[in-house]
């Protein structure tokens, strides 16, 4: 199903749902890797590694074959200056005023503003929050180029109040030859065609939920791999754990925005750009019951293109159920129809009492 950005979206609400769902994403990295940790130990840090590579090598992987679709050369100035997180698109004005290097085999760069960082220091998410930094970043690198490399000599996560980042790789670094494109970067090249700054905002909020989807699979998929059903347990641990943070967060932005607390308003008000980039249509939509069909979305596009609707369906079941009873104390939700079971859509329904 192709997504159309809404007619009544603007620029200050996308970069508002951009921002808010970079730290939404970052909270159920930090959830999961707790959760891990705490259940398997220095194995469950192992786990936790190679579930941040497995991520970057997906997104590397991922940025190439669009980057290739879109008729760039593979080298570390465009994939830096066609980066798939709406991260850069929030500091592109930060990065205008500090400057920063650009070139096919060094592009150097600070960042001033970092969503994730904010999450992470104020949680003393230190340790993982670096891990993350180098495991991440290093694996997408590589995976996009096969001589990519990133160092980060100054870091957030180790308590600079900036980061610097270095993407290299060797100038003699061979041209690869990729073909034609797929079919999966001729698509996912669609999301960095911009005909405006709006639209730049909306593909880069679409983007950065993709990213949601496969940081979850990937992780999710480690811990089935490695742990089999006490990696189940963690993983619906941590799912639970980030619901109730997602619900009590959401609830005190109602409370301090004068928003009534009800479903409509859990719905309406969602921490997920549901209202700008997911296909749905509100079947009931009252302040004790609500019922969403969710034809499509950005994560829902990721887990069938890595065919894990399995990890998608446990996601829904369990994050939803936790954050709607944070939110609204008495309330339950749970999902009649879901497209990894061979329906044609997402329900969601949720009711007090």
């Amino acid at each position: 199903m192709t997504m159309v950005m809404p007619n009544d979206v603007t620029q200050e609400d996308l970069v508002a749902s951009i921002k808010r769902l970079l730290k939404t994403s970052s909270k159920m990295y930090m959830f999961l890797t707790r959760a891990t940790i705490e259940r398997f130990g220095r194995d469950g840090e192992r786990s936790v590694r190679y579930g941040l590579r497995a991520y970057g090598l997906w997104r590397g992987m991922e940025m190439r074959q669009a980057h290739h679709a879109l008729g760039l050369e593979i080298n570390m100035k465009n994939l830096i200056g066609c980066w798939d997180s709406a991260s850069t698109y929030v500091i592109k004005d930060d990065l205008a005023e500090t400057g920063g290097t650009f070139k096919p085999y060094d592009a150097r760069h600070d960042v001033h503003y970092c969503p994730a960082a904010e999450v992470w220091t104020d949680a003393e998410f230190f340790q993982w929050g670096h891990a993350y930094c180098d495991e991440f970043h290093q694996a997408c690198a590589s995976a996009y180029h096969p001589d990519g490399n990133v160092v980060i000599p100054i870091n957030m996560m180790k308590g600079d109040d900036h980061c610097h980042f270095q993407w290299i790789m060797p100038p003699n670094s061979e041209t690869l030859d990729l073909g034609e494109p797929s079919p999966l970067g001729r698509r996912l090249a669609l999301d960095y065609q911009d005909s405006s700054e709006l639209e730049g905002a909306w593909h880069a909020l679409k983007r950065s939920n993709r990213l949601v989807g496969g940081r979850f699979y990937t992780a999710a998929r480690v811990l089935m791999e490695q742990h089999g059903e006490q990696g189940i347990e963690v993983i619906k641990d941590g799912l639970t754990r980030w619901g109730n943070e997602r619900g009590r967060t959401l609830r005190q932005e109602h409370e301090a925005g004068g928003i009534p607390l009800n479903l409509v308003s859990f719905i309406q008000h969602h921490d997920l750009p549901y209202r700008q980039v997911w296909q749905t249509r509100e079947i009931v939509m009252e302040p004790n019951h609500v019922v969403l069909e969710i034809a499509d979305s950005p994560q829902d596009e990721a887990w069938d293109d890595l065919k894990g609707g399995d990890l998608g369906a446990l996601w829904y079941e369990t994050s939803y159920a936790a954050m709607a009873a944070t939110y609204l104390p008495g309330s339950s939700a749970r999902w009649p129809k879901l497209k990894s079971r061979q329906d044609a859509v997402n329900q969601l329904e949720i009711s007090v009492g």
